[in-house]
């Protein structure tokens, strides 16, 4: 689990004691869990896991039986380029066709050549040094157009977010809107067919907006429950689940409609849950155990599947819930071991898990916290998931067996532990992309 999930399900639980209304202490929930760009990033995360008990996934070791003989490890592979970003410090990038967008502390935006690594664009900060938060991801880019984050008050202890709109020709702003709190988070805003939709004007509302003028397409609110945005078959949906013991204690998938908002309640699942991936048209929520409060309480986790064309709803008992990246029918997740875990997205099953051979590094200020890896970039083609350290140590395992196919290294200069943070590492275009601090790297792995 990244430190962008630790703080969500921090800021869900704490949501519960945010009124969603624009009068609200707006961002009492952000605040609460805001990092500190680099060494307080890390600190942030352990509070996070500290307070709401989210479990990350538990080391399993496997073996023994009849196994089919070991896949041969490849080493081959082609290092593209390695660039020095400016700035120093940068959260999250994003690939489009020919290129890489980042944003950081110092930067809105920037533009990576996707063939040599040379920066060809750059939108900076007006307050690099202000309170604003870390992103743990960007929308993204389409038509032309990157839609990132910028400080709203730049320079104030809370700075609050705007979404950015810029067209990638003219490099010009299009248009900003403020969004109802700062995490900056995967469903910020999310791309739909159609517009945008962004977490706005409060805490419990969303608002579409044309993603090439800004304009206000619709608006949907509603009360006693804390929403997930995400977007399917270019729909956008909420995920909704109780935000109290006092609301009623059931959660909801509610599709809008691209066009006007109008929601439909495509199904309803008894008790809270969480967000964890989308396989296909199917939905995936972890629950919580019957015999516990919490979503990492002992005992069997409930998995469940929520079918979006027909509303079908499948629940699975798991031993833990599979917390991860879904890809084709698996759920691909690297616990805060050094272990890969995959999962059957259709019913929870643990299908194979491996030890990545990465390098960890324990915080010496603190033993119990320590580096963790990247979460899973996966090459459905070859079927690969790859994996990255903040060494730069690269590794590929095989997406059906688990067995390692392919490892690879890029020398980074080495900094401080910076622990609970991960690296980010993308996969287009059969090449990966690799992002640690303010080193950005491309590389063609071969595989096995």
């Amino acid at each position: 689990m990244n430190t962008d999930r630790l703080e969500d399900a921090l800021r869900d639980t704490l949501h519960a004691w945010t009124p969603g209304t624009p009068a609200a202490p707006a961002g009492l929930a952000d605040r609460l869990v805001r990092r500190r760009r680099r060494r307080n990033l890390g600190r942030t995360a352990g509070a996070a896991l500290a307070l709401t008990g989210i479990a990350v996934g538990s080391i399993l070791t496997t073996g023994g039986g009849d196994e089919p003989p070991a896949t041969p490890v490849s080493t081959q592979s082609t290092l593209l380029w390695r660039t020095s970003l400016p700035g120093g410090h940068w959260d999250a990038c994003t690939t489009a066709p020919g290129a890489v967008y980042c944003r950081g502390a110092a930067y809105d935006g920037i533009g990576v050549d996707e063939r040599t690594g040379k920066v060809v664009w750059q939108r900076k900060a007006v307050s690099p040094d202000g309170g604003s938060s870390p992103s743990g991801s960007l929308p993204g880019v389409r038509d032309g157009v990157l839609y990132t984050y910028a400080d709203h008050a730049p320079g104030t202890s809370y700075a609050g977010t705007d979404l950015l709109a810029v067209d990638l020709d003219s490099r010009k702003v299009l248009w900003k809107h403020k969004l109802a709190d700062d995490s900056r988070g995967t469903d910020s805003a999310v791309l739909f067919d159609g517009g945008i939709l962004a977490g706005a004007p409060t805490y419990k509302s969303v608002t579409a907006l044309d993603g090439t003028t800004g304009a206000t397409l619709w608006t949907y609110d509603w009360t006693q429950a804390d929403c997930s945005r995400i977007a399917a078959g270019g729909v956008p949906y909420l995920l909704c689940s109780p935000d109290s013991a006092k609301a009623p204690q059931v959660s909801r998938v509610i599709r809008l409609n691209p066009a006007t908002g109008e929601p439909r309640t495509v199904a309803t699942v008894n008790g809270p849950t969480l967000y964890l991936g989308t396989d296909g048209d199917t939905v995936l929520l972890g629950g919580i155990p019957e015999k516990g409060e919490t979503f990492d309480a002992p005992g069997p986790a409930v998995m469940t599947r929520v079918e979006l064309g027909s509303g079908e709803v499948s629940r699975h008992t798991v031993d833990t819930i599979p917390w991860g990246v879904v890809a084709d029918g698996l759920v691909v997740t690297a616990s805060k071991g050094d272990t890969a875990i995959a999962y059957s997205a259709a019913d929870g099953e643990r299908l194979w898990s491996r030890d990545l051979g990465l390098v960890l590094r324990k915080d010496p200020d603190d033993p119990t916290m320590r580096e963790v890896p990247s979460a899973a970039a996966v090459d459905l083609g070859l079927r690969v998931a790859y994996f990255l350290d903040p060494a730069g140590n690269l590794v590929g395992l095989d997406l059906d067996t688990g067995e390692p196919r392919w490892r690879g290294h890029v020398r980074l200069p080495r900094g401080p532990v910076e622990s609970g943070v991960a690296p980010e590492l993308m996969f287009s275009g059969g090449e990966l992309t690799g992002l640690v601090g303010g080193e950005l790297f491309r590389i063609r792995p071969e595989p096995a």
